[in-house]
């Protein structure tokens, strides 16, 4: 189950920044609903200048499903060099925060394991 779900691209740039940046300085605007890290506006679920990098250090693979008209955000592998395996996939209808969310709970694995 998606914890991130509910929450707004506000919390996920906060939770998102946090994870990566635990020893600058992050601090938040609540009525312009703003992320900053360093003094720069920091806004991965809709800015691809802050989300690029996530998605390719962690490996994260972005694909439009034409079936059911969401952007899906998964780890896809090669399986016996012929077929691609999608795991703890994400759908959203903004690719960047389905990234994100695909961020937030590989994080939670990685600090489960």
């Amino acid at each position: 189950m998606n914890k991130y779900t509910e929450l707004s691209d506000f919390e996920i740039n906060k939770l998102v920044a946090c994870k990566l940046r635990c020893n600058d300085e992050i601090t938040e605007t609540l009525l312009n609903k703003l992320v900053f890290v360093n003094g720069n506006i920091f806004t991965p679920c809709s800015n691809p200048s802050d989300a690029m990098t996530i998605i390719i250090e962690n490996k994260i693979s972005v694909i439009f499903d034409t079936g059911c008209k969401e952007w899906a955000a998964g780890i896809a592998y090669w399986v016996d060099g012929y077929e691609w395996q999608v795991s703890d996939e994400v759908r959203k209808n903004n690719p960047l925060r389905a990234a994100m969310e695909l961020f937030l709970i590989i994080k939670d694995a990685e600090n489960e394991g």
